[in-house]
């Protein structure tokens, strides 16, 4: 019975939940960036960059992971170019699955949200990569639309896939290097042998 005023509180608060969610004056808010996540996603899934700065704003200031960043759509599109398209282009295939980390904050008509992605990358080279990256996003509300300001993408320098494959070949090296020198010394040594018999 001790307990009793305390189960009430708990009780009255799971009630009252759904009616906070519902009271939020920013929900159409998230429902219409949301909306834009998925645009772009689905934009650079499908290879249309056109779709993607689409839900941009005309000064829109994008960092990616290379480090390289770029303002305004023509930037971007030309990155875009570089790394994807043509007889020098890095990147063969690109594929990507965005999650929000958390609701967006918001500051007046500025909001500020954040998450993560799955990344597939096919290299012109070849190689496969597969990437657990972060994003966040500043998104601006202009005569009632909501514009993405400010993208970031960035992933964790000390342990990602080209890290890894990088250790990976320092030690195949490694082991080559020694077999090459144990094949080496062998081949003197039997030089050596052959010039002392003469």
């Amino acid at each position: 019975m001790k307990n009793l005023p305390l189960t009430i509180c708990l009780l009255l608060g799971f009630l009252a939940a759904p009616s906070f969610a519902q009271d939020d004056p920013h929900e159409a808010d998230r429902q219409a960036m949301l909306v834009i996540l998925k645009n772009i996603e689905q934009a650079l899934n499908d290879r249309d960059l056109s779709s993607a700065l689409g839900n941009m704003d005309d000064a829109v200031i994008i960092t990616y992971h290379d480090a390289t960043v770029t303002q305004g759509p023509e930037e971007a599109a030309a990155y875009y170019k570089r790394m994807m398209e043509g007889a020098a282009a890095i990147v063969d295939e690109f594929s990507t699955v965005a999650e929000v980390g958390a609701p967006a904050v918001f500051h007046g008509d500025t909001a500020v949200a954040y998450g993560t992605t799955v990344d597939r990358y096919l290299l012109a080279r070849g190689l496969e990569i597969k990437l657990n990256a972060n994003w966040s996003t500043t998104l601006q509300k202009k005569d009632g639309e909501w514009l993405v300001i400010a993208l970031h993408f960035s992933s964790n320098l000390f342990d990602n896939p080209l890290l890894n494959t990088a250790n990976r070949m320092n030690k195949i090296m490694g082991v080559g290097g020694v077999f090459v020198g144990l094949l080496l010394m062998w081949i003197i040594g039997r030089v050596r042998k052959k010039s002392a018999t003469a």
